[in-house]
């Protein structure tokens, strides 16, 4: 056995053991290669042969395909066949129906005739009792129309009287006018010189006020009315309202404006005011009304806003609001504090809405008169024109049963014949006949 040395490592190795080590090596590397060969022809004859399954399988599915089709056709046929021959039945079937509805309804007919023969008398008294119905809408009518009447007499002697309080309120305030421009020029020339530098507004402005608080005053004697001094924040009235017992129930701020136009920084001023007093509604009483309110009395943005001559009436809505809340609460002491569970109702929905009723039904009373005279006209056009269509429909109802009957068979209905020969055009059962044939 013969050796070599490693000029590496220095160990000695076997001549016949590396040979063996290469040889070994190039075997594997050679069945390697084949072996991949083989594999690569391999793949290759297996897709040609997916390539002609697919082919046969297309064939196949196609054929089968065309098959299922003329299946298809021949069976959609045979349901065409059978569906004709359901609906000629069913045609026959209809048509034999028909027939004996008809011969039904003719029987029914006649059966009809023979009852209404029959009912005669019950069908003369409901027309008895139709008749006296119209003379009761008649009735009806001419006592609405008196009704109406007499309402408007009353209404136009109210706004009458409306006008002349209007009037005498117009005068009142300008001889109020008159006399305190009087007392101011007498207590002091130099005051009376500034208020006149500054115009007329102003003075008048502080008329309302004094007539407003003799107004408040006269109304309510039980409330506190106190003038705000000028120089101090805040509104021009504070009005502490009372009940009968002497129990503070609310504090409402009146302000008065008067000047020939509106201005929107009156409305924040006194919401500040109100929350500065703790107040529970406030009023601005002015002849310049905002431009969002058509009516003589509104609510703008949680204020409300009024004419002079309306001043008493909204005092009054509010206050009895006030004097209403209190009530439950005295019955509810112990529910929560007073002061807070007033103001949360004071501006609830529930009141502001309470208020604007009594609002829209004051406003609603100026034009009813009106309204009533169209309204009354319109129903009595409305009940003249159904009382006509009820008087004919009869009269078509007696003429057909005629025809089934016959004229002779039928006895005659007052209020429903030709006139006579005789009769005279006053007499009540010819007066008003409808003709008949």
């Amino acid at each position: 056995m013969s050796t070599i040395t490693c000029s590496q490592c220095g160990n000695e190795i076997e001549v016949s053991q590396a040979l063996q080590g290469q040889i070994e090596q190039q075997v594997l590397e050679a069945a390697h290669k084949k072996h991949s060969a083989e594999l690569e022809k391999v793949k290759l004859q297996a897709e040609a042969d997916s390539k002609l399954a697919q082919s046969a399988a297309q064939e196949m599915a196609d054929r089968k395909l065309a098959g299922e089709r003329e299946l298809l056709l021949a069976k959609a046929q045979a349901d065409m066949d059978l569906a004709k021959q359901k609906l000629e039945a069913e045609l026959v079937n209809r048509e034999k129906r028909q027939v004996a509805q008809s011969e039904m309804l003719l029987k029914q007919l006649k059966d009809d005739a023979e009852a209404k023969e029959q009912s005669n008398k019950e069908l003369r008294e409901q027309l008895t009792v139709m008749m006296q119905t119209l003379r009761e809408e008649k009735k009806a009518r001419q006592d609405a129309e008196l009704e109406a009447q007499r309402k408007m007499a009353t209404e136009e002697a109210k706004i009458r009287e409306q006008v002349q309080k209007d009037a005498d309120e117009r005068q009142r305030l300008n001889i109020a006018a008159k006399e305190k421009t009087i007392t101011d020029l007498q207590k002091a020339l130099d005051d009376a010189q500034r208020r006149a530098a500054q115009g007329s507004q102003q003075l008048q402005g502080e008329i309302m006020e004094l007539d407003l608080e003799r107004a408040l005053t006269d109304a309510w004697r039980d409330d506190d009315i106190t003038p705000v001094p000028k120089g101090v924040n805040g509104a021009d009235i504070a009005h502490t309202v009372r009940s009968p017992r002497g129990t503070d129930c609310g504090m409402i701020l009146w302000e008065i404006k008067r000047t020939k136009n509106w201005t929107d920084g009156w409305v924040p001023k006194l919401k500040e005011d109100v929350r500065s007093a703790k107040a529970a509604a406030a009023i601005i009483v002015t002849e310049a009304m905002p431009k969002q309110l058509e009516e003589d009395m509104g609510r703008v943005q949680g204020v409300w806003v009024c004419k002079p001559k309306l001043a008493i009436v909204l005092g009054t809505l509010l206050r009895e609001g006030l004097l209403s809340v209190a009530r439950q609460k005295a019955l509810a002491d112990n529910r929560g504090d007073k002061a807070e569970s007033l103001y949360n109702f004071v501006t609830s929905h529930e009141f502001v809405q309470q208020i604007e009723n009594m609002v829209d039904t004051y406003s609603a009373m100026s034009l009813q008169v009106q309204k009533e005279r169209v309204a009354y006209e319109r129903l009595w056009a409305q009940r003249e024109k159904q009382a006509q269509t009820l008087l004919f429909s009869t009269a078509s109802i007696i003429g057909s049963m005629q025809g089934y009957v016959g004229h002779a068979s039928m006895p005659k209905i007052k209020g429903l014949e030709l006139l006579e020969a005789g009769d005279e055009p006053g007499n009540e059962s010819s007066s008003s006949n409808v003709t008949l044939v």
